[in-house]
């Protein structure tokens, strides 16, 4: 234990975390973007709870997870308003929005006419609010602070949203118990205006287009540009890599709530999301050291580690073997997500980094939904134990994709990215 203990104080005392804690405008950007989180959390959680509560099939579980998922897919039509918008502006709209649009739950059951036709009513506005909201947070990161902190401030967030995460995936498990999944939507609710309140003292530097109307000519070639600039560089190779995975993911999401009452109920249900997002905290704990290391060998290794320890959590029949399993698997996840992004942030131009992040996004939005319903619809034929196996093959086609792909097997170490380096290639041919 006092290894992992020593690294955690190393992290904590190195330069560049001391001199972003100490960076105003980064601190409320964390904690609005923590809050933010939490909300995020205690929703997914009670909404896929309910859904399963009030249906008991994970047909239902798996549209309910693929009509919040859904909106992804539009995520590049909202990429040039990003790009555009005063961002502090937006983010806290569409925060105060999600707080109202959940409450909407709580309200119904007051009423008497809560169904699950309700619950999932909901579930694509909220999305779509979420899609104007977590690229534009960013596509922010990048304009208050130095690109040099780039890696290092995207694992304090990462590192974050894993340990927040973490905590309010159990909790809510427990708060199901005890005072049900509609109470826990207007605490919900709650969190999501106290997170517009901490982004409205946010001050983000704008750009030249910021606050600007374009028309529609422009508005279209913003998308054009934001869809070419991935289909051209590395970053469209990712976005497949991740695209196959986010299927495969997606079918085990679907039965978690089925896969989880039968070993325990609606606690265990957040324990499981807990192990994974405590995996996710450890691999983005480390994935600072890992800059350094060549990106494409890095990923390779790190999902087929991840791959079989996701088997083997899908084939165990004991709860704390599962639960470590789970969150091996998702230690590798962790890591990437972090290099992942600050490579995103520092290639990508800036005046690009909201479409580019958005279109990215609307790629795994059509792919990973549709997981979720095959994963809904094959639980009630197969079992959530057998599709929860078949999820660990997305793991797998990440590391063999990376593999393959020869842009993807020989990308650089992230620290060694040039600023704007993924434009140029996207503009040749």
């Amino acid at each position: 234990m006092s290894n992992p203990h020593r690294r955690l104080g190393n992290y904590i005392r190195d330069p560049k975390t001391v001199t972003l804690v100490g960076h105003t405008n980064f601190r409320r950007l964390y904690a609005g973007h923590a809050v933010s989180r939490i909300g995020d959390e205690l929703y997914f959680v009670a909404a896929m709870w309910l859904v399963y509560a009030l249906t008991g099939s994970t047909v239902f579980t798996g549209l309910a997870a693929f009509l919040s998922r859904f909106p992804q897919a539009i995520g590049f039509l909202l990429g040039p308003i990003i790009d555009r918008a005063p961002l502090g502006r937006l983010i806290v709209t569409a925060e105060g929005l999600q707080g109202t649009v959940v409450l909407l739950v709580p309200v119904a059951a007051v009423f008497g006419v809560l169904n699950v036709w309700v619950v999932l009513a909901i579930m694509p506005m909220l999305g779509i609010l979420e899609r104007c909201s977590g690229p534009a947070q960013n596509a922010a990161i990048p304009r208050v602070i130095d690109e040099t902190l780039l890696v290092r401030a995207n694992s304090l967030i990462s590192t974050g949203d894993r340990a927040i995460g973490a905590l309010a995936q159990a909790l809510a498990g427990a708060l199901i118990a005890v005072i049900g999944a509609v109470a826990l939507y207007a605490v919900n609710a709650a969190t999501f205006v106290a997170s517009a309140v901490l982004f409205s003292l946010l001050a983000i530097p704008s750009t030249e287009k910021s606050g600007s109307v374009p028309s529609a000519r422009a508005y279209l070639e913003d998308v054009a540009e934001g869809i070419d600039i991935v289909r051209r560089s590395v970053v469209g190779h990712m976005v497949v890599g991740a695209a196959l995975a986010a299927g495969f993911l997606g079918m085990a999401v679907a039965v978690l709530p089925a896969f989880a009452d039968g070993i325990g109920g609606a606690a265990t249900y957040g324990l499981l999301m807990a192990a994974m997002t405590v995996g996710s905290l450890i691999g983005a704990l480390g994935a600072s050291t890992l800059e350094n290391v060549p990106f494409g060998w890095v990923t390779v290794g790190g999902f087929a580690f991840a791959a079989t320890c996701w088997l083997g959590a899908a084939l165990a029949g004991s709860l704390p073997v599962v639960l470590v399993l789970f969150g091996l698997a998702f230690v590798p996840v962790g890591s990437y997500n972090v290099l992942v992004s600050a490579s995103v942030q520092t290639g990508v131009p800036e005046e690009l980094l909201g479409r580019v992040t958005a279109t990215a996004g609307s790629v795994t939005g059509v792919v990973g939904p549709l997981g979720l319903l095959v994963g809904g619809i094959l639980g009630d034929f197969l079992g959530s134990g057998a599709v929860i196996a078949a999820a660990a093959v997305g793991f797998s086609l990440i590391a063999v994709y990376w593999l393959v792909v020869p842009e993807l097997r020989t990308l650089s170490p992230v620290e060694s990215i040039g600023k704007g380096s993924f434009a140029p290639a996207a503009a040749q041919d």
